[in-house]
């Protein structure tokens, strides 16, 4: 059985027709990555913004330093900053520019981390283990649950 150019043709536009299609199929793949990653991204640069919106607003609690009060209003300042931090961590820890935001979020309200008040069950427990790495002296508040 001899094949004409017709049905010659027919095979190489097959061939061709399934190259096209994976090739499709991995542009496709790549560029849902890549758009997923950059919506990572532009995820944790607004919650950034959001918490650096805050800290300008309120410069007292967001760099109080070490003789800053741990008031209310400074203990719900820090806890929101912490969940950034916790939030950052998730979403982009594993790069090292956004360790550094992370660091330095952390950094800033060490004396709340040692302060007794601050409630490590509101934190996810991996999170907490990375707190403790940054501040050994964290203490977590004794938050007593009714029966």
């Amino acid at each position: 059985m001899e094949f004409s150019t017709l049905q010659h043709l027919a095979i190489w536009a097959s061939i061709a027709l399934a190259v096209a299609t994976i090739f499709s199929l991995i542009l496709a793949t790549w560029t849902y990555r890549r758009n997923a990653q950059a919506q990572v991204q532009l995820l944790a640069l607004t919650t950034l913004q959001h918490y650096l919106g805050r800290a300008v607003d309120h410069p007292e609690l967001a760099s109080g330093g070490n003789d800053q009060p741990i008031d209310a209003r400074y203990a719900w300042f820090a806890a929101q900053a912490l969940f950034t931090a916790q939030t950052l961590r998730t979403l982009v820890g594993g790069q090292t520019d956004w360790q550094r935001a992370i660091d330095a979020i952390v950094r800033e309200h060490g004396p709340y981390l040692r302060s007794g008040t601050f409630v490590c069950e509101d934190f996810t427990p991996e999170f907490v283990a990375y707190l403790r790495e940054r501040v050994p002296d964290l203490k977590c508040a004794d938050v007593t649950h009714p029966d």
